[in-house]
């Protein structure tokens, strides 16, 4: 796999642990990236909720589930954090999200599915 230079390797780490340990998150991930990050940078919160990003979409690409495990799998990669853990509600930290990583990330996802194909 040829990643761009500027390619974080621990992120390109994470990012093939996650899709030995669990694909089903990983194609989630890479189905929805674009969305997902239109979604973040739309909204005009600091600290929001699944819900509350959820409803920023007319007509969702994904489920109200999909985002939370979204949220969950860039949290856990480092592109965001959870500011605040509630049964089921967590918030985000929108002012944490790390849009050069996210980059990086699209360009290993991108690669990925290239090598893939190729």
């Amino acid at each position: 796999m040829s990643l761009d230079q500027s390619a974080d390797t621990s992120l390109t780490e994470q990012l093939q642990t996650l899709r030995v340990a669990t694909l089903r998150r990983y194609g989630l991930l890479e189905r929805y990236l674009t969305a997902l990050r239109q979604t973040l940078e739309q909204s005009t919160r600091n600290y929001a909720s699944a819900k509350q990003l959820y409803s920023t979409w007319d007509d969702p690409p994904f489920s109200p589930q999909t985002l939370g495990q979204l949220l969950r799998t860039i949290a856990d990669l480092g592109i965001l954090r959870v500011h605040m853990h509630r049964s089921n509600r967590n918030r985000y930290d929108l002012t944490a999200y790390d849009q050069t990583r996210v980059d990086q990330l699209a360009v290993i996802v991108t690669d990925e599915r290239e090598s893939a194909t190729g």
